[in-house]
């Protein structure tokens, strides 16, 4: 009898469980980079029609950061908006060595889902860390 393969949330699930507490400088280093270069583009976005028009079609109250924008939103508006503008001009993650495109993916979801769940910073390094590392 074959085993079946374990699925992508099941290698991730591993991938987090065995993090260091700390992570190797060169990895802080991309994730504080991935960090910054999202949430620039997000301030460069928050005019844009398109975020405009994404803010507006979801705009549920909550404890989240929509980057650029005043009030809190719910978690799924956060990481849409977040993403949405992140993504929009199509410039992320285009520095030496980034990965590229990952951050506007991995940022928003990461810093939403850390907000509504009150975590902490090397938490959320901790798992910008492990996804880009997959």
């Amino acid at each position: 009898m074959t085993l079946p393969e374990p699925s992508v949330s099941q290698r991730l699930a591993a991938a987090f469980a065995g993090m260091p507490a700390s992570l190797p400088a060169a990895m802080t280093r991309m994730c504080d980079a991935v960090l910054v270069d999202v949430a620039g583009l997000c301030v460069a976005a928050r005019n844009t029609d398109y975020a405009q028009a994404t803010l507006r079609s979801t705009g549920e109250p909550g404890p989240c950061t929509v980057i650029g924008h005043a009030g809190g939103f719910n978690v799924a508006t956060a990481a849409l908006c977040n993403g949405t503008a992140a993504h929009g001009e199509d410039y992320d993650d285009t520095f030496e060595g980034g990965p590229v495109h990952a951050g506007a993916v991995i940022i928003p979801a990461t810093l939403a889902a850390a907000e509504q769940h009150d975590l902490s910073g090397s938490d959320v390094e901790r798992s910008i860390g492990g996804t880009l590392a997959l």
